[in-house]
């Protein structure tokens, strides 16, 4: 007799209370063992793959990719009597069950994908290499499991498993109908399908055109600059005609749904807009040499064994937590309903971090306990973790204070919003190359511009000034860090 148990979404961190699909890593009839990954789920903090706390096999999948399901929303219907694999693994399912109900059960489970430490995940998309949770096993009555005829089998020239894309390439090949089995494997590494890719495709070529291999220039340039990868020219389109898909494969026309990021970005920036009176000092700074510095700091690193590159940023943030220490209401948050303003003996700095998916913030835990070069090492892991959807949300949550680096982008200059709690923000500029007067000479240096937007009513205009001159200071002689490092 079947045993129908059902997996509710769990609560996957902070006491978010929706989650969408990204996409389902297994499907109706397929037999999975515990703790195999059932889909990859976006919140409004990351994107987790979500393990099933039951063995059986699958029989009903609830909701579609891009869908926001309600957390303790039944999400998956699971057999346990059927196909378990052992006695051992279906006795062990249903401890699980019998132990806990299917929200605390999930709720333990997303402890686990959600410390990155523990447990690294894979890119979302890109499926679990050599991981035995997440191999999929049909049912008795499927014909994949029936010994492989011939018409099931993988053709010889493309690689076993499923198509390897990120998900706005997933997302831009649903919007302009391209089967990704159509295009793999793609022009990327590994095979990776690009948007490229997907664009020859929907514009009539076929899978090996010409067009295709044309597109590794695209992908090998992403490491250097990850979110300033080309975007395709805008065409109008005539009647009848597809429009030309534009940054991150928006199309002009089309409608986004408020949901996972993109709804969170929207509640903090409008709590922060209603609730903070803020206001702003600007600084210039000469970076010269801390440009220089940066390049033999790394040179250090890496004779010493550490395959590290120390940014003008790293720098930049180390000098951001002695400018904190010594002035503390910038790394404060206030509490309206108790009357009090909170100084925060711990710095966990953030960073704002621009993904395929929006804007997130991770945050250098205890930053004030480490050293440049340890800031250096978290602040390259926590962003290549952020670009590839392998974010936990405790990653990014706890930030006392945030530095938004729009230079990266080529601006000189931005208004940054406060981070809601929190109490104040840098923004950092370009560092380009400009006139600057040295020692009553015209000479032509590397300038950046500061720009920090406080909480009114936690700073004054003379702790927020001295704060950003401080930091300036330090920035344009560098070694004076080592003072305090």
């Amino acid at each position: 007799m079947a045993d129908i148990r059902d997996f509710k979404l769990p609560d996957l961190g902070e006491g978010l209370t929706e989650g969408t699909i990204v996409e389902w890593e297994v499907a109706v009839g397929d037999v999975i063992e515990l703790n195999q990954t059932v889909a990859q789920v976006e919140t409004a903090k990351a994107v987790v793959d979500v393990p099933s706390p039951f063995a059986g096999k699958v029989v009903e999948l609830i909701g579609e990719v891009g869908e926001e399901l309600e957390v303790g929303s039944v999400f998956v219907r699971i057999d346990v009597s059927a196909g378990a694999g052992d006695a051992g693994a279906e006795q062990q399912a249903l401890q699980v069950a019998e132990s806990s109900s299917p929200e605390s059960a999930g709720a333990a489970a997303a402890k686990s994908v959600l410390d990155a430490d523990e447990e690294p995940q894979p890119l979302v998309g890109y499926g679990q290499k050599g991981a035995a949770g997440s191999k999929r096993r049909r049912g008795k009555g499927d014909a994949a499991a029936s010994g492989g005829s011939a018409g099931t089998a993988p053709a010889p020239d493309k690689p076993a498993g499923k198509p390897l894309a990120k998900p706005p390439v997933r997302k831009l090949a649903k919007d302009l109908g391209v089967s990704l089995d159509s295009v793999w494997p793609g022009s990327g590494p590994d095979g990776i399908i690009t948007r490229a890719d997907v664009e020859a495709a929907a514009n009539g070529g076929a899978p090996a055109a010409p067009a295709a291999p044309a597109a590794p220039a695209a992908p090998a340039a992403a490491p250097a600059a990850p979110a300033a990868a080309p975007m395709p020219e805008l065409a109008a389109a005539g009647a009848g005609e597809k429009a030309v898909p534009g940054f991150r494969g928006r199309t002009p026309g089309e409608v986004e749904k408020i949901i996972g990021i993109r709804k969170r970005i929207v509640e903090k920036m409008e709590t922060s807009r209603r609730e903070i009176p803020e206001a702003t000092c600007m600084r210039d700074a000469d970076l010269t040499e801390l440009w220089e510095v940066r390049k033999r700091l790394t040179e250090a690193a890496q004779e010493d064994g550490y395959d590290v590159k120390i940014t003008p940023f790293a720098l930049i943030l180390r000098a951001v937590v002695l400018g904190l220490r010594r002035f503390p209401t910038l790394n404060a948050s206030i509490d309206s309903a108790a009357g009090e303003i909170r100084l925060h003996s711990h710095i966990n700095l953030g960073f704002a971090a621009d993904t395929d998916r929006g804007l997130v913030v991770p945050n250098i835990k205890d930053a004030h306990t480490k050293s440049t070069l340890q800031i250096a090492m978290e602040l390259n892991d926590l962003a290549t973790r952020a670009r590839n959807g392998k974010i936990g949300a405790a990653d990014l949550t706890g930030g006392t204070f945030t530095v938004s680096n729009y230079g990266a982008f080529g601006n000189d200059d931005g208004n940054p919003i406060i981070n809601h709690p929190e109490g104040a923000i840098l923004g950092v500029g370009a560092i380009r190359e400009r006139p600057w007067v040295v020692d009553g000479e015209l000479a032509v240096r590397r300038v950046c511009r500061f720009s920090l937007a406080f909480d009114h009513r936690i700073s004054d205009g003379g702790e927020a000034g001295r704060f950003v001159t401080y930091v300036g200071d330090l920035c344009e002689n560098p070694s004076r860090i080592l003072l305090h490092s």
